[in-house]
């Protein structure tokens, strides 16, 4: 198979998660072999940072890249709605740290993305393989990666209460991922809120951004797009900070109670496993 780019520039506007500010982002063509890059025109020189593993810096409720002063907060939704239309290379425009969270999914990054066009290019897509199984392991939170032929995931959630159990298993194609993962919203337990406000984080979250649970609850401005859309995201961040591996790979990821922490570390470990 060979590598995908976008046809046309396209943008959106919103408000952004942490920072709680207004930003545009943009999607735009990028040369074959290039990748994801983000582009942060709002500073000096629009300075650009090619998100990896190795430059994850903040992983509390999102996933932050930093190359020397410049910082890219929360790109694990626009890294996952990329990744999961099949795009191989394209640059991303942000006039501020953090791209527009949105309704908390990736669904209005998949509609960018169709708006854009995803075109074919002459270069042939690498896929990193595995030749064994591996796994990381944080008490009750694991990940394993086995050797698969196409991108699998499994994943199975609970709470730190052993509440909201719900679990998935889908083979992520950009059919399925439209489907079955994009419109799958963030949450956050309510407990949780304070704690995060005083350190500074969520200061644009709200019932449009996410869905709170409280106890057996969940407040949501709308019905639950999946009876186990908390799963279903868990899936989303997984596609989005797995591609900070920078390629294409093809396993079958199995999850117990997932994170952005737990994910880019093991992003890390697969690093020193794959083949070409």
């Amino acid at each position: 198979m060979n590598q995908f780019s976008l046809k046309n520039k396209v943008s959106a506007e919103g408000v952004s998660l942490h920072h709680g500010e207004q930003v545009t982002v943009s999607f735009l063509p990028s040369d074959e072999n290039t990748g994801i890059v983000f582009r942060r025109v709002d500073l000096p020189g629009s300075p650009e940072i090619k998100p990896n593993y190795n430059l994850v810096t903040d992983l509390l409720r999102n996933t932050t890249v930093s190359s020397g002063d410049v910082e890219i907060s929360t790109i694990e939704h626009v890294m996952s709605a990329l990744r999961g239309m099949g795009v191989d290379n394209a640059v991303v425009e942000l006039d501020g740290a953090e791209p527009p969270i949105f309704d908390g999914s990736a669904k209005k990054f998949v509609e960018m993305v169709r708006e854009a066009e995803v075109v074919e290019q002459g270069a042939e897509r690498s896929y990193l393989k595995l030749d064994q199984t591996v796994s990381l392991v944080n008490e009750d939170r694991i990940l394993i990666a086995c050797p698969h032929e196409g991108f699998k995931v499994t994943c199975t959630f609970a709470d730190d209460k052993s509440r909201h159990t719900q679990f998935v298993s889908l083979e992520i194609t950009p059919e399925s991922y439209v489907s079955d993962i994009a419109e799958a919203r963030t949450f956050a337990f309510y407990e949780d809120i304070e704690g995060l406000l005083s350190q500074g984080k969520i200061k644009g979250g709200s019932l449009d951004t996410a869905l709170v649970i409280k106890d057996d609850k969940v407040m949501s401005k709308e019905p639950l797009r999946f009876e186990n859309e908390f799963v279903r995201h868990k899936v989303l961040d997984i596609v989005g900070d797995l591609a900070l591996l920078g390629s294409f790979f093809q396993a079958h990821i199995i999850a117990t109670k997932p994170g952005h922490a737990l994910n880019v570390k093991f992003a890390g470990l697969l690093g020193e496993h794959w083949k070409i």
